[in-house]
């Protein structure tokens, strides 16, 4: 690691995260959790800061297997267009 810092403040702790990252791209993964964080204190009411971070987390853990799902779905629709397209011109040859 590089070195780099970022001041983080969430749910009433502050701390320093080092990371290999760039600060500014640091600082939009800090305000994406927090937008998530607003959203679950808004949806649930919850006071709780563990509570409120875990289902934050969570939240964030689904939406990124979600994505990996979306992709997998993509690239085996894909290959299969090209094994047609593949089985197409054999047959046609």
């Amino acid at each position: 690691m590089d070195g780099r810092s970022v001041e983080v403040n969430i749910l009433g702790s502050s701390f320093t995260i080092q990371s290999r990252y760039d600060p500014r791209y640091m600082g939009e993964v800090i305000a994406y959790l927090k937008d998530k964080i607003r959203e679950i204190q808004a949806a649930t009411g919850a006071q709780d800061p563990l509570k409120i971070a875990l289902l934050a987390a969570l939240n964030v853990v689904d939406e990124l297997l979600a994505k990996r799902g979306e992709s997998s779905r993509e690239i085996e629709e894909l290959t299969e267009r090209l094994i047609e397209r593949i089985d197409q011109s054999l047959v046609e040859n």
